[in-house]
């Protein structure tokens, strides 16, 4: 009789062991996955700021003229930004675009920059 009991008391315990550890199990990974999650997340928001920030830098010295963007093109300007409608000022259009990349993140910032000035001469030659 002492035998059987035994044997009941030890399947009863080892299957106790099995449901907690089948309940504990998939928490501890819940819990690692969040983690990484917000690691990844953090790393993602860092790469941001800091993209942004190049960014603004480099459209701070794109406005004063320090450095020239790859891409312009020469134009009329819009009536948005002539003070009047005349052919006589012409604009740049600068496109800017900044890049930042880690491991497993990309993230990139396009701004563009209207530059206005007056054309030589205006239309006929004379101002």
């Amino acid at each position: 009789m002492m035998l059987s009991s035994r044997g009941f008391i030890l399947v009863t315990t080892l299957i106790l062991i099995l449901i907690l550890s089948s309940i504990s199990l998939p928490m501890l990974v819940q819990a690692s996955l969040s983690q990484k999650l917000s690691a990844s997340a953090t790393l993602s928001a860092q790469l941001k700021l800091r993209t942004q920030s190049k960014h603004a830098q480099q459209l701070e010295l794109l406005q004063q003229g320090t450095i020239e963007s790859a891409d312009f093109v020469l134009a009329p300007c819009p009536a948005f930004y002539a003070a009047w409608s005349d052919l006589s000022f012409q604009c740049e259009w600068h496109q800017l675009r900044t890049s930042e990349a880690s491991f497993q993140h990309q993230h990139s910032v396009t701004s563009f920059l209207v530059r206005k000035s007056l054309l030589e001469g205006g239309r006929n030659g004379s101002l």
